[in-house]
């Protein structure tokens, strides 16, 4: 652990904070709780890192930067190749300790650290003061840290907030330093720091590197019904809608093509819905009367959650390419993810949710049927492996 104080003359201070780049990054600290920018590398800064640290960054023109508040769980780091030692400088004094090896420094305005790569650092009791950070960078000055953040809702992974479950490497689900994913195995991309943001659904073993090196926060993902939805199942041998929440395995459910089919699982989860008009995946959607005319009442579902169709425009195919990667059918219909349905609008009731979806019998482990949910509108079950490896759900027995 080497630790150099002070780094930089009193003008690259001001210089730095004075950057329209530093500035402007501040501001988004109202929605973020970190922002990772770049800013120009001037020979005066470069000549006193190399007097600090002994790197000579040659050929480098920009310097990685970070903006942040709050608490840093502990970690090690993660960059684009191995690498020997992290860097950092903080530029402003801060509540709070930097503790690297379990050992506390406080935060002091010009300090620079380096240590060595693989080593356990975080941050505690920091306020929600903002720190300004040159780094944490490499010895070619590429940028490290958190290679993965999972989070179990949208909301704090877009916010990158200290509210994660566990971190680790790039590849989903393994090399994981803190925390635990527990259950889940399907992932949603909610921001990155560098590169842009991927649209798919990632299972535990994708190796996110392939989209660049980056930070990448993520959350669950899983389709699904809010509760109140009413499902046409059989009961006493009279065809009856059902509120999903009182379904049961064993409940009987018609599907489209195959009579009636017995549930052999059913889950639920708490989902977080926002409340602007954003056409995004993560959300909840209000499929109307109006506009889908077999429905009898409102339906809401989740964006990931397919309606079955005829057919797909030519801006739906590609949506749903760009998404899932494939074209998929359920019953011989296609398969339409509800935020790439133009005629399904964005829930604007801000809150959290509880949502629900099942899987029916079959003696395939992979497949599902069409259902009517709120009339003689077809939506997707799930099957038995999405159900039980891939949805991130409660099981209700």
């Amino acid at each position: 652990m080497n630790i150099s104080n002070p780094v930089f003359s009193n003008a690259d201070i001001s210089y730095i904070f004075s950057l329209p780049e530093v500035l402007e990054s501040k501001h988004l600290l109202y929605i973020h709780n970190k922002i990772d920018f770049k800013i120009p590398l001037t020979e005066s800064i470069r000549s006193s890192l190399q007097d600090a640290f002994g790197i000579e960054l040659a050929g480098v023109s920009n310097l990685p930067m970070r903006w942040i508040k709050g608490d840093t769980l502990e970690h090690n780091d993660f960059g684009i190749s191995s690498f020997n030692k992290t860097y950092l400088v903080y530029l402003n004094d801060s509540s709070g300790n930097f503790i690297v090896d379990s050992t506390p420094y406080p935060i002091i305005e010009n300090t620079g650290y380096s240590f060595n790569e693989g080593l356990l650092h975080s941050t505690e009791n920091t306020g929600v003061l903002p720190r300004l950070l040159l780094g944490p960078m490499d010895e070619n000055a590429n940028p490290v840290g958190i290679a993965v953040a999972y989070y179990t809702n949208y909301a704090d992974a877009f916010a990158s907030n200290g509210n994660y479950i566990a971190t680790g490497g790039y590849v989903i689900g393994s090399e994981i330093n803190y925390g635990s994913i527990g259950n889940y195995s399907m992932w949603r991309v909610a921001k990155t720091s560098n590169v842009s943001v991927p649209t798919g659904t990632y299972t535990n073993g994708f190796d996110l590197s392939t989209f660049g090196y980056s930070n990448y926060f993520l959350y669950p993902s899983s389709p699904c019904f809010l509760e109140g939805t009413k499902i046409l199942c059989k009961i006493d041998n009279v065809d009856t809608y059902v509120p999903i929440e009182k379904i049961t395995p064993e409940t009987l459910v018609k599907t489209s093509r195959d009579g009636y089919k017995k549930v052999v699982m059913i889950g639920k989860k708490d989902f977080i819905n926002r409340g602007d008009d954003e056409r995004v995946e993560n959300r909840i959607y209000k499929c109307s009367p109006e506009k889908y005319h077999n429905l009898t009442e409102d339906l809401y579902i989740t964006g990931s959650h397919s309606i079955l169709v005829d057919s797909l425009t030519e801006t739906q195919r590609k949506n749903t390419m760009d998404n899932l990667g494939d074209i998929f059918i359920t019953d011989r219909k296609y398969r339409l993810m509800a935020y790439i349905d133009e005629r399904a609008e964005p829930w604007k009731t801000e809150g959290t949710y509880t949502v629900w979806h099942f899987a029916l019998e079959n003696t395939d482990y992979y497949m599902n049927y069409g259902v009517y949910a709120n009339g003689t509108l077809l939506v997707e079950s799930c099957s038995k492996r999405y159900m039980k490896e891939l949805s991130n759900l409660t099981y209700i027995e």
